[in-house]
């Protein structure tokens, strides 16, 4: 892999890590993608079982939490209207559009929901964007076609059903700590929720390993590199292992009281491995060489 100075030719004969999108200021750039899409999730949910406070922490969310990172990542942030001029050029474009309009009917709906009034039409329209809003994420990075980790059909479909079922396990969660469910149908839908995503982090990781084909530059990376114990610990043991051990214990008992804390403790991790698995993701996304190998000894 390249080393941080890199020499003018060595990014024909080695993979180049891309750094724009995951270091320095692009960080902003990943956390608002992380937040955008987590805050939509939640909102998605919330809304389907018409919760308020799950709908209000959504809004927030995506918008101050991810809005925010956006807004800051830009480079002359008080000429952000500029780029809503592109929509059909460039997917920041149709980001920035999709997000504007999902925050405006989310807020439309969640004004009128305090004042105990509904609008069908309201609601269903805030729902269809916080689809799009979440979509909108993994289409930006799928649509990066020279890094092959990143150009996968698959990919904003992940991030759909990975960012509400994350969501989802939030509001599940925190509704059974606070009583506002019984707590065996809670301990049931989460347990299912952490079994499904812990299959879609299996699966994340196996589709990473296809779209490499042989060179696994990115999952070596994972695996035996620098980000070796974040994989270890944040992703496979935090995000895998801990929630599909806590989903056996949750379809074995009744589910009662004294199981809550499991459960709570499982979707935070599971959240985390989350966040730490896309940002694996962002971190080893490479350029592939233009000649296919180098000489052992080429860096002497």
């Amino acid at each position: 892999m390249q080393a941080e100075q890199m020499r003018p030719y060595e990014y024909m004969v080695y993979p180049t890590l891309q750094t724009a999108w995951i270091r320095g200021k692009g960080l902003l750039l990943f956390a608002g993608l992380f937040f955008v899409e987590f805050g939509a999730g939640l909102f998605l949910a919330a809304s389907f079982l018409h919760t308020l406070w799950g709908e209000t922490a959504g809004w927030l969310i995506s918008g101050v939490l991810g809005g925010g990172s956006h807004f800051l990542f830009l480079g002359h942030p008080f000429r952000v209207y500029r780029a809503l001029k592109r929509p059909g050029k460039a997917w920041i474009s149709r980001g920035l559009l999709i997000i504007s309009l999902f925050q405006l009917f989310a807020f439309i709906h969640l004004a009128l929901s305090f004042f105990a009034e509904t609008a069908a039409w309201v609601r269903i329209a805030a729902q269809v964007l916080a689809v799009a809003t979440i979509l909108y994420g993994g289409f930006e990075i799928a649509d990066v076609k020279s890094i092959p980790t990143w150009h996968s059909g698959f990919l904003p479909i992940q991030m759909l059903l990975r960012s509400f079922l994350s969501g989802f396990a939030v509001l599940l969660a925190v509704n059974l700590l606070l009583g506002f469910m019984q707590p065996i149908p809670a301990v049931e839908w989460i347990s299912m929720i952490l079994l499904i995503n812990t299959c879609l982090f299996a699966f994340a990781l196996v589709s990473l390993g296809l779209e490499e084909g042989k060179e696994k530059v990115s999952l070596n990376m994972m695996m035996r590199g620098e980000l070796k114990w974040m994989f270890r610990l944040g992703i496979v043991a935090g995000g895998m292992i801990v929630p599909l051990i806590a989903a056996l214990y949750g379809f074995s008992v009744a589910g009662g009281r004294s199981s809550i804390a499991i459960f709570m403790i499982a979707v935070l991790l599971q959240v985390i491995g989350d966040l730490l698995l896309r940002y694996a993701l962002m971190r080893t996304g490479y350029f592939r060489t233009i000649f296919p190998c180098a000489p052992r000894d080429f860096r002497k």
